[in-house]
């Protein structure tokens, strides 16, 4: 009988706990999912969209799953560096590294097999602890405790000391999160060219890395205070420690300084970062950092984090769920990240601007179009607002065309593409304030008829083989890619000017949407390679390589249903919805073996969709559309449920700057951003008992379900407001409106629902 009392006194009390904690959602985010197996995702500390992402460093050596700059599966650390990307496939940042030490006077590197030799110490997991705005870790090595936390542009570090005696701290500009050497494909990762390091005085050093690469030929500064007066301060020039203090330059110059500690003694280091200038960092580490202490600082981070959480509130579902949903919606509010100072400088593309409005970069655009931009225009329309504005900006000031992949200021165009016309299309459909239409036409149609501006990697080709041809041809690598996403970019800017009143610009981009009318064969049922005289190419569709040399990442199924913008024309071409419903069915059901090796980019697989590649996100939801929504119900609880789990494990594939962890978050919210551009959203299973997305404007949508289960994941019905849905979209006005979408849940098809 005690016992039976104690156990329904901890279950009361547990009850009572998460009621009491229920508010403070950081602590249902696990940020080490994604940090293992090819999520490329980083542990570490820092703020919405903040400059600073403050996390522990692993070797990356070029290893394709080290790109976040962290792996899970390692045992050892190199230190903590204030730069790092989320997920993405391609290497970069990394900048500004520093690393506590006890019992040791070098500033080597060392290596991961001998880690005495450097500066590096194993570690445990089960001394790591993380929530959003904090991160803590035990260094085995040195007997010290790690924790960082960060502001929007500066980091804060402090090292508790466990052992008395001298203790000392490495600062290390040469840390790049790429490869050492001059890179075959520059745009894949970043590589350092020089580096400087001046000790100011015996509590602050400042210093400056250059690099050139993936996130371009640019400069981060720094400033470090340290909270206590160092004894002694040492710059190294190619590993080689000096006692000098004033300004050195070198290709590889870091800095050593030592103190005598106390048993237990914390030391607190907080460094401030720009990309512009000495006198930016000064700036930033003045106005976010100066006088504040580490405590309050985590505080601080917490509360933004909780502000920007709680703007959707679920319950239901398992805590595994819960933490899973919040962890993504975490992972969408990390980028874009800002990159002006605090005085409104910023730089990109090789030079210095001003703004009165902050400026964003990180752009995995070809990725985040489909469902992490579409969130933010529902939860964050600001964000979308300054978003749209940097994009503007990249035009209408810098002089070079709308961004494609940007990172740190940089376009580097790793992806075909021009995807910024896609969210700034969709932030105008969606009537997000302070958008100029009309201006932002101009830069469409700059983009889409120039694209060789930037004076870079050139996709003119592209354009002029649609101007000459009508679609990209199999002269181009990847050419059926080319033809079905600058089909439906150009469907965008077809919209805009349609919108517009501008009938010759209407009738010009409609014929240019309209490309891959060019390219569908019919006998094959994929949309094909083909060559300017209208032969077909011929080739294996069962090897991968192959594949490759014609669709982004070998994903011929996700290009041959990527026509979210006409999906009428995909239902003629596979003889109706019936045709349209088997082609999925049989795309689910081919388990037939592949030749030659898969891409590393594309993973997930339930037969032949793969939802580790982002081109495949829409395709559960054709099922609606093909007039069988119970297929897309099922289709999609199966993905929730098998594609994203509770552990380091727990993505797929990269997690490519939230779109991977977004899809997570509307669908199980029970509705998807099938095409953006259209103000409307197409429905399916929710996964939650209830959902409050608490709007900007002050209302608040609820969805809510009545008999929701893993086994009732059917819908019978579904109502807005008490009036029966007649269909399966939902409307964007409707969901700034406030008010509720109620499901009615069973565990059989409703098969003559929205038929």
């Amino acid at each position: 009988m005690i016992k039976f009392l104690t156990f329904l006194s901890f279950l009361f009390l547990s009850a009572f706990s998460f009621a009491q904690d229920l508010k403070d959602f950081t602590q249902f985010v696990n940020p080490f999912i994604g940090t293992d197996g090819h999520g490329h995702c980083y542990p570490g500390a820092t703020v919405p969209f903040g400059m600073i992402q403050l996390s522990p460093s692993t070797d990356v050596n070029g290893r394709w799953d080290w790109y976040g700059g962290y792996h899970y599966t390692d045992e050892v650390l190199k230190g903590f560096a204030h730069t790092h990307t989320s997920g993405t496939g391609i290497a970069g940042l990394g900048d500004i590294l520093l690393m506590p030490m006890q019992g040791k006077q070098t500033v080597k590197a060392g290596t991961d097999e001998q880690p005495e030799t450097g500066i590096r110490s194993r570690f445990s997991h089960e001394t790591e602890k993380a929530f959003p705005g904090y991160y803590k870790v035990h260094l085995d090595d040195y007997n010290i405790d790690v924790e960082l936390t960060a502001t929007s542009r500066t980091g804060f570090h402090r090292y508790t000391f466990r052992n008395s005696g001298e203790g000392s701290v490495v600062i290390d500009p040469t840390h790049v999160i790429g490869i050492d050497k001059f890179p075959k494909y520059i745009t894949i990762s970043d590589f350092l060219l020089d580096t400087e390091i001046e000790v100011v005085s015996n509590t602050e050093v400042r210093g400056m890395k250059h690099n050139y690469g993936a996130s371009g030929d640019r400069k981060t500064y720094f400033v470090a205070y340290f909270s206590k007066p160092f004894k002694k301060a040492q710059i190294a020039v190619d590993d080689v420690l000096f006692d000098r203090i004033k300004l050195t330059k070198s290709n590889n110059v870091k800095a050593l300084v030592n103190f005598d500690v106390a048993k237990d003694e914390a030391i607190e280091v907080r460094v401030g970062l720009s990309f512009v200038s000495y006198e930016g960092a000064q700036k930033n580490y003045e106005a976010e950092a100066k006088g504040k202490t580490f405590d309050e600082t985590v505080e601080v981070a917490k509360n933004a984090w909780n502000k920007k959480l709680s703007k959707i509130e679920v319950s239901g579902g398992t805590l595994s769920q819960r933490r899973i949903f919040y962890t993504a919606l975490y992972h969408t509010l990390l980028s874009p990240t800002i990159i002006n100072d605090v005085d409104g400088n910023f730089f990109l593309e090789g030079k210095v601007y001003n703004d009165t409005a902050n400026q964003y970069s990180n752009f995995s655009l070809w990725d985040t179009f489909r469902a992490q931009n579409p969130l933010l225009t529902i939860i964050e329309p600001d964000m979308t607002r300054q978003i749209v504005h940097s994009f503007y900006t990249r035009y209408a000031v810098a002089g070079v065309d709308l961004p494609f992949w940007e990172m740190a200021g940089f376009d580097n165009m790793v992806m075909p593409g021009y995807w910024s016309v896609a969210i700034m299309y969709d932030a105008i459909v969606k009537e997000i304030p302070g958008i100029d239409a009309e201006s932002i036409y101009n830069s469409f149609k700059s983009v889409a008829e120039n694209q060789l501006k930037n004076g870079k990697f050139c996709e003119g080709s592209v354009v002029k083989q649609i101007k000459e041809n009508g679609f990209p041809t199999a002269e181009l690598n990847q050419s059926v890619t080319h033809t079905m996403e600058y089909s439906y970019l150009d469907w965008c800017i077809y919209e805009l000017a349609k919108r517009l009143n501008k009938a010759e610009d209407t009738a010009y981009f409609h014929k240019r949407s309209l490309a891959f009318q060019h390219i569908y064969r019919t006998e094959k049922g994929y949309f094909w390679p083909r060559l300017p005289n209208g032969n077909w190419v011929e080739f294996d569709d069962r090897n991968w390589e192959q594949l490759n040399r014609h669709y982004i990442s070998g994903n011929i199924w996700a290009y041959s249903s990527f026509l979210i913008q006409d999906v009428p024309y995909l239902i003629k071409v596979r003889g109706g919805k019936e045709g349209l419903a088997k082609w999925i069915d049989d795309l689910r059901a081919d388990n037939a073996p592949m030749n030659g090796n898969v891409h590393m980019d594309i993973s997930g697989f339930i037969g032949k969709y793969g939802h580790g590649d982002e081109p495949s996100h829409h395709i559960p939801f054709l099922y609606n559309y093909a007039g069988k929504p119970w297929k897309t119900q099922q289709f999609v609880r199966e993905v929730l449920d098998s594609m994203y789990h509770d552990a380091p494990l727990g993505l797929e594939n990269n997690e490519d700057y939230g779109q991977m962890s977004a899809w997570y978050v509307m669908s199980s919210m029970g509705f998807y951003s099938f095409c953006p551009g259209k103000p409307e959203y197409t429905l399916c299973s929710p996964l939650f008992d209830k959902v409050a997305i608490h709007l900007d404007n002050g209302q608040t949508f609820t969805i809510s379900t009545e008999n929701n289960s893993k086994k009732n994941q059917y819908i019978q019905k579904a109502a807005i407001n008490g009036k029966l849905q007649k269909d399966f979209m939902l409307n964007h006005k409707t969901i700034l409106q406030g008010g509720e979408l109620k499901f009615e849940m069973g565990e059989k098809p409703n098969k003559k629902l929205w038929k």
